[in-house]
Parts: C-alpha cells; structure tokens; sequence
C-alpha cells in the first residue's frame, strides 16, 4: 500500500524510532496487520508494520490511514516478542 505522505504524531519519538527509521518499515513491509479500533467505537483501525529499518533492526510501527491517503504514525518501536510469528509472515511479503 502506498501513501500520498506521512504526518507523526508526538508519542512516536518515545522509543528513540527516527521518522526515517518508520518510514522505511512501512514502506518496505510488503504486507500490514488491521487491528480493530480501541475502543471499539471509535471509527478508525490501525495498521501493524512489521519489519527491518535500512540498519536490519526489528520494529513495530502503527499508523492511521487518513482520509486524504496520507498515514498518521502513531506508534514506534523495537519489536516485542509477542509479534514473533506475524514478523516472520509478513517476512515473505517483504518488498
């Protein structure tokens, strides 16, 4: 999937995950996990990247997409174990 831009929210920088470090993993992913809205009622999904920054390190990455096709980053991290399995589906995918 491709997006017309990107826009970061603050909360990303909290884990020390460069913008460039996020891009990369979603740009490079080749395949995203929906999670539903937290709560439920609230009206949109977020979109799970797993990958390898351009230095091979493990992140998370999650974003919104937003009406205009750009994706709100919202999230940043190196990967925690629990994403093991989904890292190495989304592996074969990879761009």
């Amino acid at each position: 999937m491709e997006y017309l831009g990107f826009s970061w929210a603050a909360s990303v920088r909290r884990h020390r995950i460069s913008r460039a470090q996020s891009r990369h993993v979603v740009e490079y992913a080749g395949l995203f996990f929906v999670r539903p809205a937290s709560p439920p009622e609230r009206p949109d999904e977020a979109l799970l990247f797993l990958g390898d920054d351009a230095e091979g390190n493990r992140l998370e990455v999650v974003g919104v997409k937003l009406d205009n096709e750009r994706l709100r980053v919202i999230h940043a991290m190196p990967m925690r174990a629990r994403y093991e399995a989904l890292y190495e589906e989304a592996k074969q995918w990879r761009k």
